[in-house]
């Protein structure tokens, strides 16, 4: 029986273990790389319609960017589209805590159950924003607890807006919500300074249509973003990839607001890779 799912992998690094997955593979930031640094069998983010120039601070947004303007029309709307990166693999249920590199290729998901056709999309299980540690609080919230000192106490407070303000810049999240579309723009503001939980890493598994909508909302407020932070020094781990962690926090709003969701564990597995 063919196979109902399209799986694309994002990669920041060759690894050489990818080649052997049977998987589309982009390689990002090509732009700033060596045009031989990738195989030539993978998808380049610098080729046809392309924002590679942008990589650095917008990191696997450009892999998105090129899935949308180059490949999604060319796969059937029936058909389930799975993105995940190199480190971070759909495998079939039951198989994420006993799949290592040697049977990453068996165990790798392959086809999508009739059971999930009620479900607009997969994703992975919601991290838990009351497990900060609170040192973390003391140590980078110390605007924050000017401001609310409960926070140290009350692990409800432990929100989204906060987790981005302690790892990715004070008041970022608020600012670029601004920038918002009207019709988001309240409901994002209420998700991400009530909810303790989101759903990370931009994989998911979905149809064309959804993921078309959900890439064109995304880039109309990234770069309104870019405006706004176009003068601010996006230096340090936290902010040289600002506008992909955005977009990570916009991604789960979205699923949640517009769509029904069906959750599968991954595998995370660190391989080596073979820098040229």
């Amino acid at each position: 029986m063919p196979s109902n799912l399209e799986t694309i992998c994002i990669a920041s690094q060759y690894i050489p273990l990818l080649d052997n997955l049977e998987l589309k593979i982009i390689g990002s930031g090509c732009h700033d790389k060596n045009k031989n640094y990738y195989p030539s069998n993978w998808i380049k983010d610098n080729s046809l319609e392309n924002i590679s120039n942008k990589n650095l601070h917008f990191g696997t947004l450009t892999s998105h960017y090129w899935i949308w303007k180059n490949l999604l029309d060319k796969i059937d709307k029936d058909k389930w589209v799975a993105i995940c990166h190199y480190r971070r693999f759909w495998v079939k249920e039951g198989f994420e805590n006993k799949t290592n590199e040697k049977n990453l290729k068996e165990n790798i998901l392959k086809n999508i159950s009739k059971e999930f056709d009620k479900y607009d999309v997969v994703l992975p299980p919601q991290i838990d924003l009351k497990n900060t540690k609170r040192i973390k609080v003391l140590k980078k919230g110390f605007k924050n607890l000017i401001k609310d000192p409960l926070i140290l106490f009350n692990k409800k407070k432990y929100t989204i807006n906060l987790h981005f303000d302690l790892f990715h810049g004070y008041k970022f999240l608020e600012r670029s919500t601004e920038a918002m579309c009207i019709e988001d723009q309240k409901d994002f503001e209420y998700y991400t300074k009530t909810s303790n939980t989101f759903y990370p890493f931009q994989i998911f598994i979905s149809k064309p249509q959804v993921m078309k909508k959900l890439y064109e909302k995304t880039f109309l407020w990234i770069y309104e973003c870019e405006k706004i932070f176009s003068n601010e020094d996006l230096t340090g781990y936290g902010k040289t990839r600002i506008y992909d962690f955005l977009a990570e926090r916009y991604f789960s709003f979205w699923f949640v607001k517009y769509s029904k969701i069906k959750t599968l564990p991954f595998v995370f597995l660190e391989m080596k890779n073979n820098e040229k």
